[in-house]
């Protein structure tokens, strides 16, 4: 029967394996991309909105018709 030292000790070592390495050590595409994260968030903010509105908009133009279909118009 193993120690239970022993399986934490492996569990620790193969969670290290799978983490990220340090920025300096990252390849300069990832590097690149990590630095930008701010302006690609404020470009796409307005246009998440925009989408999210226009998803309200349809569903309420369905509820609408529904409405108006079950009034018998």
């Amino acid at each position: 029967m193993r120690q239970p030292t022993t399986l934490i000790a492996i569990a620790l070592l193969l969670g290290a394996c799978t983490m990220a390495p340090p920025p300096d050590k990252q390849s300069a595409a990832a590097q690149k991309a990590d630095q930008h994260t701010e302006l690609r968030d404020a470009i796409n903010a307005p246009i998440d909105k925009a989408k999210a509105a226009n998803d309200a908009n349809i569903q309420r133009n369905k509820d609408d018709n529904k409405a108006i279909e079950d009034a018998g118009g």
